[in-house]
């Protein structure tokens, strides 16, 4: 049985919920509820929540680290290691701004831009030969506004709208799983 591990970044905390970050974690519980998965449980070792899930080809570890954003790397090379799984084999999901408005891409070796979450992650595994799932999460007017920006609360009409997009975001990790 082959393993897969998915990453769901966001930041840890009360004070990050349903900020652009954090809308992955919001994602992926609603995906869990629909889906046979396990709950997701602490793992002290990996300093994330995992929830597994089997269905006969592979076996899924579903990751939302709980170290911040920008070390995320620590969390996914742990698991990885443990689980001795192949950079190929992991996906990690996180919001973009250097999207077009609306747009979810899913890309193999995309480069890691200026995003500190995956020079973590790239630098930990070694490599940056891991699949990348981006979600647009609107730009802000200016650059040196983007630090704080990516840490405020989602519009409830925005938010709504990811949270109605989960059958999709799901088909793309199905696609993942499938042609991988």
């Amino acid at each position: 049985m082959k393993t897969k591990i998915i990453v769901w970044l966001g930041n840890p905390g009360e004070k990050y919920l349903n900020t652009k970050h954090n809308i992955w974690f919001k994602i992926v519980e609603l995906i869990a509820n629909h889906a046979e998965w396990t709950t997701f449980l602490f793992d002290k070792k990996f300093n994330a929540e995992i929830s597994i899930a089997k269905d006969g080809k592979y076996m899924m570890i579903f990751v939302k680290p709980q170290t911040f954003m920008n070390l995320s790397g620590e969390a996914v090379s742990k698991i990885a290691n443990y689980y001795k799984v192949e950079p190929k084999d992991i996906l990690v999901i996180h919001d973009e701004i250097d999207l077009e408005p609306w747009k979810i891409k899913l890309k193999w070796n995309w480069w890691d831009n200026w995003h500190n979450w995956l020079k973590s992650i790239t630098k930990m595994l070694g490599t940056n030969q891991y699949w990348k799932l981006k979600m647009w999460v609107w730009r802000p007017e200016h650059k040196a506004q983007v630090v704080n920006y990516v840490l405020w609360k989602l519009p409830d009409s925005v938010y709504d709208y990811f949270l109605k997009q989960e059958d999709m975001i799901y088909e793309y990790v199905r696609q993942f799983l499938v042609n991988n």
